[in-house]
């Protein structure tokens, strides 16, 4: 009982802060294609939840304006739809709603708008108190609100599982993030625990208009995501709190939601945040120490480091590993300074932690080292690896994943280092994570990594798990299919000696044909395999980019902006509305549903006028 107490108080917590969020507010520009962000600003504690849809919205290039919920009622529904074609409802923002709500936004989604709905919009009457249904039931066909019946146990803890494969592919989770009966799961955990609120139906959901549910603990299963037509447009629901979540170190949910929400329902017209509109991967190499002298040669001999793949190679650089003298380190600027000098050809050399792989992770951990050791002993490591190489330290990885947020970061980023990898927000695209219900950085990018159900390292795979050649190769390759797919970035790690400390199974075979694959994939443009700092360096470029989407009649008129330049920005256009453009200054690709259209080098401004049918 006293969990779920403290659940209703979280979840009763996930409000806006009202200096913050008036600050956002707006009039309804009428000018500019873009979807509205939708909130109560009367309920104010905290801006963190506006604040992780408006990262996500702009890391995934949407046109987006946050409007008061009477500022959105102000308008006539039917009249915006050509201007703002989606709304999204945040968790926790929207708790009360205006008189009249229900008819607005179902007039709205009527004439051809298309409405997200996050966990718990329309929940409690003006006084905060939970009303009997929530206001939007009708609309949904769901009753998301069961206080009135239930009290406390109107809100558990749970799983989210995907009805099947093919709805799981739809909203573009990766095989990796989902364990056995298709649960969304995270490495080291496995299944993931949720808060959900319990529902029942009004009127029986069809079938294909559930793409999830959600499993208390206790067994009972609910409707977990939900879409479905509903007059000219369409409407989401969701039971999970996905700016909690987010602003809780866990990316994922939000962002596959809003992608597929928006990419494949609406279609909204939206910048590509990968460099020229393709998908990439990153092969992060963790070297630790002394046995790595003999595997890296091997990796080298044996074809597994390829001049055409670029890899992320990130060293700790002292000659110890557990305590000062064991000699168990790998030495870089010693015994391993000529095969550093021999790596850098195949990819960007960065840190591993601080000297001392084992020993700097347990003196984080014990409490021994605070900022200022943490900050010496990994600028220590970087100097020796620049004094090799020549080149600044730009990436990091933590030794045995200890990364105490925000601290590491902010570090990082005194050190001028701008990327790192990640073990929050497992499974999803680079990103400016959140931690504590504040975004971290804005100058240094999370890499999370893509685990298969619990593990993520090949040693994993074969010591702790005893994973099959097969499964592991499906993992891999589905995991460039996904990135190459989906058009977005996806992180792998692992260490070279996994691959030759155990007999059973190695996966040398298996890393074989991946790396063929992925040279494939390359060849004919569909993916990049780049070091982390090659796709962070794109993403902190194309964050600065100014663009709007301004209707013109029936044609678009796509404006950009960027002063340290548009190359390799690309705009994704919708097929089913606007013609394949002529213009000659521009690289234009497609698949099923987009054209996009790639910018070129000395362009930083560009103005792209796109033809309706």
């Amino acid at each position: 009982m006293m969990r779920v107490i403290t659940l209703v108080a979280i979840i009763l917590s996930i409000f806006v802060c009202e200096l913050c969020v008036q600050a956002y507010a707006s009039e309804l520009n009428e000018g500019e294609l873009q979807v509205i962000v939708a909130y109560n600003p009367s309920l104010t504690d905290d801006a963190y939840v506006l604040d992780t849809y408006k990262s996500v919205l702009e890391e995934e290039g949407i046109p987006y304006q946050l409007l008061s919920l009477i500022e959105l009622m102000s308008a006539p529904p039917a009249n915006i739809v050509k201007h703002a074609p989606a709304v999204i409802f945040p968790d926790g923002a929207s708790q009360i709603a205006p008189d009249g709500f229900f008819s607005w936004l179902s007039e709205y989604v009527e004439s051809g708008g298309n409405a997200a709905v996050i966990y718990d919009v329309g929940v409690k009457d003006s006084d905060g108190n939970y009303l009997p249904e929530a206001v939007l039931t009708d609309l949904i066909g769901i009753n998301y609100t069961l206080y009135d019946k239930l009290l406390d146990d109107a809100y558990t803890i749970g799983h989210l599982k995907f009805k099947d494969d093919k709805s799981r592919d739809f909203f573009e989770i990766p095989v990796g993030k989902v364990v056995s009966g298709n649960f969304l799961s995270s490495y080291k955990y496995g299944a993931l625990e949720y808060p959900i609120a319990r529902n029942e139906a009004k009127t029986e959901p069809k079938d294909d208009d559930i793409y999830a549910y959600v499993q208390a603990n206790s067994g009972e299963v609910y409707p977990g995501i939900v879409l479905k037509s509903y007059g000219q447009g369409h409407i989401l629901y969701v039971d999970l709190p996905l700016g909690y979540l987010k602003g809780s170190s866990d990316d994922l949910p939000m962002r596959a939601v809003l992608r597929t929400f928006l990419f494949k329902e609406v279609k909204i017209p939206h910048l590509v945040n990968t460099p020229y509109g393709k998908g990439g991967l990153v092969i992060n190499w963790h070297v630790d120490w002394a046995p790595e002298l003999k595997s890296l040669p091997a990796m080298i001999r044996d074809g597994y480091m390829r001049k055409d793949l670029k890899y992320s190679i990130h060293i700790t650089a002292g000659d110890y590993k557990d305590i000062p003298g064991d000699n168990l380190g790998f030495d870089a600027c010693g015994k391993g300074k000529k095969l550093v000098k021999k790596l850098k050809k195949y990819g960007t050399i960065g840190s591993h932690g601080g000297w001392g792989h084992d020993w700097f992770a347990g003196n984080i951990l014990s409490g021994k080292f605070g900022e200022k050791e943490i900050e010496e002993y990994i600028n220590m490591n970087n100097r020796c690896l620049e004094r090799i190489t020549k080149r600044k330290v730009t990436e990091y990885s933590a030794p045995v994943g200890v990364h105490p947020q925000p601290t590491v970061t902010k570090i990082l980023e005194k050190l001028g280092i701008i990327a790192y990898y990640c073990t929050g927000d497992t499974g999803s695209a680079p990103n400016r994570t959140f931690i504590d219900r504040k975004k971290v950085s804005d100058k240094v990018i999370a890499f999370p990594i893509m685990p298969l159900g619990k593990a993520a390292s090949l040693w994993e795979l074969e010591a702790v798990y005893d994973t099959s050649e097969q499964e592991v190769k499906q993992w891999l390759v589905d995991t460039a299919d996904y990135a190459s797919k989906n058009r977005t970035i996806r992180l792998i790690y692992s260490h070279p000696y996994d691959l030759y400390e155990y007999e059973k199974h190695c996966y040398q075979k298996v890393l074989n044909e991946f790396l063929d694959h992925l040279e494939e994939l390359q060849k004919s443009g569909k993916l990049v395999v780049q070091p982390m700092s090659y796709f962070a360096e794109f993403m902190l470029r194309y964050l600065k980019t100014d663009y709007t989407f301004r209707p013109d009649g029936n044609d678009l008129e796509v404006s950009l902006k960027n002063e340290d330049g548009l190359d390799g920005i690309a705009v994704a256009i919708p097929k089913n509305r606007y013609k394949k453009p002529e213009d000659k200054s521009i690289t234009v690709e497609e698949d099923d549903s987009y054209y996009y259209l790639v910018i070129g080098k000395k362009n930083d401004t560009k103005i792209l006028h796109i033809s309706a049918y």
